[in-house]
């Protein structure tokens, strides 16, 4: 739901303004984008998509909670310290994002790990 929230705030912004060709308003839609939607829809689907194409299973955990919420906390400060001209806001915010990507490797491999030892919940069916 916050991928195609992201859309919706995006869309709100191309159309109260005309997109430039480069600029902190083309920053924050292109992240909104693909940062905002793409990854939230990677993030969310990681258990089923991991099955299926690597093999891997993914049972879910709360812990995969984590890196979505640092994505979209940290998405949020970016495209505010485009729309307010804050560079160190928007620095943030993309340092944030970065680390989102790492918390998320390193949620599923813990989740993965925590499923094998016995330590977290069965999958449901």
């Amino acid at each position: 739901m916050l991928g195609a929230a992201w859309l919706l705030v995006t869309g709100a912004l191309l159309a109260s303004r005309a997109l430039p060709p480069a600029g902190p308003l083309y920053d924050a839609a292109l992240h909104g984008v693909f940062v905002g939607y793409v990854l939230s829809m990677v993030f969310a689907h990681a258990p089923i998509i991991l099955p299926a194409v690597a093999r891997v299973s993914v049972p879910f955990s709360p812990l995969l909670y984590l890196p979505l919420a640092v994505l979209h906390l940290g998405l949020l400060a970016r495209v505010a310290g485009d729309l307010s001209g804050s560079a160190p806001l928007r620095q943030g915010g993309a340092i944030a994002n970065a680390v989102a990507l790492g918390l998320f490797a390193l949620s599923v491999v813990g989740v993965r790990f925590l499923g094998k030892r016995g330590l977290s919940p069965p999958p449901r069916r």
